[in-house]
């Protein structure tokens, strides 16, 4: 193993192996970086994925490889055996994962097929069940946490908070942070506010407040609906829109109803015209417990939408409280309700920090960015300057 890490090659064989099923923050981050890594001459890519679903449409699209391997129906040693095949003559330097299995598969992978290095993203901290399962999520927790310790050469860290936790158990030599990055060629709408507005049913005049994302308890929409009821107080003709699906979808419609909102708050479901709902937005609200550094943060605020976010995980390393959008530390609803309302009447406001947040993605956060920072840290670990 420490001959074959001394080994140079001027072409990095890199392989990605990830879980696929969901499209959510961490799949659209890897699509992103897989898109601009392809681009690279100083790369391979190959990419192993657990399901089928959007992220193996998306890759393939670039022009990668991609091996499925089904894990409904497949045992973890099955799947590794079918992954140790398709790897064996390959000549791969780096195996990069991205979830717990997936941690574990390239640990083992690694060093079954003799991989001389093996990269993880950790996307966000491990979100807590609270029913029975979370006696099992921790004993996966304490595994991967091992595995990152003994068989992870790098942990790429999204944010600079989520570093802090990991050193925690972590070596610091280990976690290095590397911003998520936005492919902006590809987040657009043609449509205007007023249009977008139209396209949904709503008064082109009426305020917009609005979040996207996963329906998780960690999201904190029943935080987000107690704004939403504090705003309507204020603002009657204003409209709240929550897309996308997920466990929570049901009680926080109940609660909608229970609080007389229903009349007001649209649940929209899963969008494949995710931009263009965007654009109809005033103000988009992020009231998670925490985060990683939410690509859905960035989208919005490359469309021009202001954003008013509770300042937690890497939400603070993109928004400048103040230039780029409004944070508060409070997890009560009367401080963001009164961020949304005070930009919600004040529009030259909005439009001076959509303009600074636009250009500080375009900056700071893009897919080009991010994926230079990984390809360095690849060269870096097979000695390549």
């Amino acid at each position: 193993m420490a001959e074959a890490k001394q080994g140079l090659q001027s072409t990095i064989r890199v392989c990605h192996v990830a879980s696929g099923d969901l499209w959510a923050g961490a799949e659209s981050q890897a699509a992103s970086l897989l898109r601009a890594l392809a681009r690279r001459p100083d790369l391979t890519l190959t990419v192993v994925l657990l399901n089928e679903g959007r992220l193996a449409e998306e890759v393939r699209t670039c022009g990668l490889e991609v091996k499925v391997i089904p894990e409904a129906h497949t045992s973890f040693l099955q799947i590794f055996r079918e992954a140790r095949r398709y790897l064996q003559g390959r000549s791969i330097r780096i195996l990069h994962s991205h979830r717990y299995k997936e941690n574990l598969l390239a640990a083992l992978l690694a060093r079954i097929c003799r991989i001389p290095w093996v990269v993880r993203t950790q996307h966000g901290l491990p979100e807590a069940p609270h029913d029975l399962k979370k006696y099992k999520q921790k004993l996966v927790q304490t595994l991967d946490r091992f595995v990152a310790r003994h068989a992870t050469d790098r942990i790429i860290s999204v944010s600079e908070e989520l570093r802090a936790h990991l050193l925690k158990h972590l070596d610091p030599r280990k976690v290095v942070v590397i911003p998520n990055g936005l492919d902006t060629c590809r987040v657009s709408s043609r449509l205007s506010p007023r249009e977008a507005k139209e396209r949904l049913g709503l008064p082109a005049s009426c305020r917009t407040v609005g979040y996207a994302g996963r329906l998780e308890p960690v999201k904190r929409l029943d935080l987000f609906l107690a704004v939403a009821k504090l705003i309507s107080a204020r603002m009657p003709e204003a409209r709240f829109l929550i897309v996308g699906d997920g466990s929570e979808a049901n009680p926080l419609r109940e609660i909608a109803r229970a609080t007389g909102l229903e009349k007001v708050v649209l649940f929209l479901g899963h969008r494949d015209d995710i931009y263009d709902v965007l654009r109809a937005l005033d103000v988009f609200v992020l009231c998670s417990d925490h985060e990683g550094l939410p690509m859905v943060l960035l989208e919005v605020l490359y469309l021009g939408v202001p954003v008013v976010a509770r300042a937690v995980g890497g939400i603070t390393d993109v928004i400048l409280d103040g230039v780029t959008g409004i944070l508060t530390d409070s997890s009560t609803p009367e401080p963001l309700a009164q961020a949304c309302v005070d930009l919600l009447t004040d529009a030259e406001r909005r439009e001076r920090l959509s303009a600074a947040a636009v250009a500080r993605v375009r900056e700071k956060f893009t897919a080009e960015r991010n994926a230079a920072e990984v390809a360095g840290l690849y060269r870096s670990l097979c000695g390549i300057k």
